[in-house]
């Protein structure tokens, strides 16, 4: 039984450009994901690029933003589509990818997510391209962007007033938070239960050794499909 099934657990991460695994392994954990895209943006992070694995190594994929205030929060961010950046992304993935196994199955998946008509801000590409890999991978879980919750408070508090606001009964985190997690203590001096989640990484072909771990999610796709992928963020 997945551990959401025992607990009405909501996750809460920020919106992602092509998200590693581990990113569909806390949303198969929880009972409602948040997209924490009332923060504030931060250059040169994963909220915006990540990476690709080619035959000459790692390489980086960035969606280039318009130009904004250093504190404007991600869910204003918009999309610089004076650059030919779509394009770009789509000539790479071809090259790193274009003789992979499932290579058809993941082009048609992110040719057409970068090809869908949206409003122009990153948050709707991130939020809407992840939402939709995850509906491949059967993953059950209800979506919701914080910038809809007003839930105010900063760090773990805000986290604390965010799995109120969508009714959570726990919070499922990732272990990276769990330092600062514990140096708050909101959750335990609320008394309000939380889990950290560890991502569990298993290695699948990539056509080249030694194997390269923490892939946009893609990578994934191209080499396994969606079923294999499936059993990689099974929780």
């Amino acid at each position: 039984m997945s551990p959401h099934h025992l607990l009405r657990a909501a996750a809460i991460m920020q919106p992602t450009y092509l998200p590693y695994l581990g990113y569909f392994q806390l949303m198969a954990a929880s009972y409602v994901f948040v997209f924490l895209d009332d923060v504030q943006f931060a250059r040169r992070s994963w909220q915006s690029r990540n990476r690709i694995l080619t035959a000459q190594g790692e390489l980086m994929l960035t969606v280039p933003v318009k130009k904004h205030d250093r504190d404007t929060p991600i869910h204003a961010i918009e999309i610089d589509d004076s650059q030919p950046w779509r394009d770009k992304h789509l000539a790479a993935i071809r090259h790193a990818y274009g003789k992979r196994p499932f290579f058809e199955e993941g082009w048609a998946f992110v040719s057409e997510q970068l090809a869908k008509e949206r409003d122009g801000k990153l948050a709707d590409l991130t939020c809407g391209m992840a939402q939709a890999a995850a509906q491949r991978l059967d993953i059950q879980t209800r979506f919701v962007r914080a910038s809809t919750l007003a839930a105010g408070g900063a760090r773990s508090e805000h986290l604390l007033n965010l799995c109120r606001a969508v009714e959570a009964e726990g919070y499922v985190s990732p272990m990276g938070s769990a330092d600062y997690m514990e140096e708050d203590g909101v959750f335990a001096d609320a008394n309000f239960p939380a889990r950290f989640q560890p991502f569990r990484l298993e290695e699948y072909p990539q056509g080249s050794q030694p194997f390269t771990p923490y892939m946009g999610f893609i990578d994934a796709l191209m080499n396994v499909g969606w079923d294999g992928m499936k059993g990689l963020v099974r929780v």
